[in-house]
């Protein structure tokens, strides 16, 4: 059976069996829970000898730590996962984490992150200078501001996702950033979600947008936004954002992060009238529900709309 202390082999479970059966950004995640766990007295314990006591005083002490419920089920997660391994190899005899209890989560206690967005005013200002392209970088603010990309989909962006015939883009990739290792990025061929991958429309303003960007282009593949010293590269996350927290402070703008400018995206779009179903396709949600619980605060409890079937 299994003797050797929990964290010694969880990691060389990670290294042999998982590094190279899961995608990058999955991996890194893994190794994030990893580094949670290893700061945890259950680390040490030798396999054998862990029973669902301690794994359930374990997830006690990440409630009692305040950590959120996200974390706390990747934690078990993870757990789970080496434990299933262990047994599939004979390492490891019982599935004691079948009796452990995750924390119940009060959905309406659960205090979500404000929504920030940018008002008309402050979009038409930047929009004046955004779309003039002094940086080839406004370019994807004009992307997730008019089409609601996020920030990776538009920077993985190439030149064949464009259907010039059709006015409208494939997103296909996107660029992730490796939170295990700072300041590396690279493209994962495959977006956030199956329902991420998605054809969408383009406005006029992203279509004049694409075709300056177009007669600056070097080639006709390759990245939309390659970098200028290495065209086989987009630019990064934190070029994007040094250039857009630069232009806010030029126009006196409070800079509200990047996801703002997709948040602004759907605020506009339901201002117009936009369908929460129709919405949810633009913005590559896996679920309707998700694209409602974000933006609820524009959508309300429909009361209104409950009365006029009773009427």
């Amino acid at each position: 059976m299994e003797t050797r202390q929990l964290y010694v082999a969880i990691e060389e479970w990670l290294d042999i069996y998982k590094k190279n059966s899961v995608k990058p950004l999955t991996y890194d995640r893994l190794i994030t829970s990893f580094r949670l766990l290893q700061k945890d007295p259950i680390a040490g314990f030798p396999v054998d000898e862990i029973d669902c006591d301690t794994m359930q005083r374990y997830i006690g002490r990440l409630v009692s730590d305040g950590y959120a419920m996200s974390t706390i089920k990747k934690q078990y997660n993870l757990l789970t996962a080496y434990w299933k391994h262990g047994m599939s190899r004979g390492t490891i005899e019982k599935p004691v984490y079948l009796g452990v209890r995750l924390p119940i989560e009060v959905s309406e206690e659960i205090v979500k992150d404000e929504v920030r967005t940018y008002p008309p005013e402050e979009q038409s200002k930047l929009l004046h200078q955004l779309i003039m392209l002094e940086k080839p970088q406004y370019g994807v603010i004009v992307l997730m501001l008019e089409e609601g990309l996020r920030v990776g989909e538009a920077l993985a962006l190439r030149w064949e996702d464009v259907l010039w015939g059709r006015k409208a883009i494939k997103i296909r990739r996107t660029l992730v950033r490796m939170s295990t290792k700072p300041g590396v990025t690279y493209v994962q061929n495959s977006p956030k979600s199956k329902t991420s991958r998605r054809t969408i429309p383009l406005s006029e303003r992203v279509l004049e947008i694409l075709k300056k960007l177009k007669e600056r282009s070097k080639t006709d593949i390759g990245y939309i936004f390659a970098r200028e010293d290495d065209d086989s590269l987009p630019y990064s996350y934190s070029s994007v954002e040094f250039h857009i927290r630069t232009l806010c402070k030029d126009l006196g703008i409070s800079y509200k992060g990047m996801h703002a400018f997709r948040h602004t995206f759907a605020t506009n779009c339901y201002n117009r009238g936009c369908d929460v179903k129709i919405l949810s396709k633009l913005l590559g949600h896996a679920d309707v529900s998700i694209t409602y619980n974000i933006y609820i605060h524009l959508y309300g409890d429909a009361l209104d709309e409950m009365r006029k079937v009773l009427d």
